[in-house]
């Protein structure tokens, strides 16, 4: 069994702050951080980013307790508009805040009259690793238990040994962004590098969903709402790939043609 403990809330006079809070904001932090020094290479302005993150974190906090009050509220539990908004009590749902972080960044770039992909690709790897922090205050909090199970690596939970499924996701997006920072190395299309994250994460957590207990990650049909979104997201940015691909091989038969000529 893996030595475990869950944090409780930490108490500054009349604060109370969540551990998944404080991982919450140092990957924020991080992430900005990372996105600006990829900025800097890549000679762009780094108030941009600047601008951006603010823009990104409104989206992720609101996508993230939209999609958390839409799917996941406990059934037991009575929702009120004041029960929706205290996010400080925990309930935010990853892909609310991916989508809601996306929208808010598709808003801003086509504002500015930038290129979409190229920024996909800048916050590619802060976002795995701002998630990676995120992953940690849900361990350091108790937060996704998984299923019972008597591995010698289970995790004691809610009274009973359970599948560290947040550490198997930890894992999994460890690997994800080696392979990331693998194929960075290279020259890419812009929005490659976004969508092999989507790609290997939608298939991450196809699997993952499936050690999650049903009380806290309800299912629809079999399906978590996670893995319907996964199956979506996974097939958009493989079409997005081949298609994106294609047209680069066209234009390049173009130009090798015209310069022939």
């Amino acid at each position: 069994m893996i030595p475990y403990k869950v944090f409780s809330m930490f108490e500054i006079g009349p604060l109370h702050i969540n551990m998944y809070g404080i991982m919450f904001a140092l990957g924020v932090l991080v992430a900005y951080f990372l996105a600006a020094r990829e900025a800097k290479k890549r000679n762009i302005n780094v108030e941009i980013i600047e601008d951006l993150v603010l823009y990104l974190s409104i989206g992720l906090i609101i996508g993230a307790r939209t999609f958390y009050v839409l799917f996941y509220w406990p059934e037991d539990v009575q929702l009120t508009i004041f029960g929706a908004l205290a996010i400080w009590k925990g309930g935010l749902a990853f892909f609310g805040g991916f989508f809601g972080a996306l929208l808010a960044g598709y808003i801003y770039v086509k504002k500015k009259k930038l290129d979409f992909w190229l920024y996909a690709d800048i916050f590619t790897i802060p976002l795995i690793v701002g998630h990676i922090f995120g992953r940690f205050g849900d361990y350091f909090t108790g937060g996704h238990p998984g299923k019972m199970t008597d591995l010698p690596w289970a995790i004691f939970l809610d009274n009973a040994l359970r599948h560290p499924v947040v550490l198997y996701e930890i894992m999994g997006l460890s690997i994800i962004l080696l392979v990331l920072l693998n194929l960075k190395k290279f020259k890419h299309l812009n929005g490659f590098l976004f969508s092999s994250y989507v790609i290997l994460y939608s298939f991450q957590r196809m699997i993952l969903d499936v050690f999650r207990i049903e009380s806290t990650d309800p299912r629809y049909f079999g399906l978590t709402p996670t893995q319907y979104t996964v199956i979506v997201l996974f097939f958009i940015a493989v079409y997005f790939m081949a298609r994106k691909f294609n047209k680069s091989s066209s234009n390049k038969k173009i130009e090798e043609k015209t310069e022939g000529e």
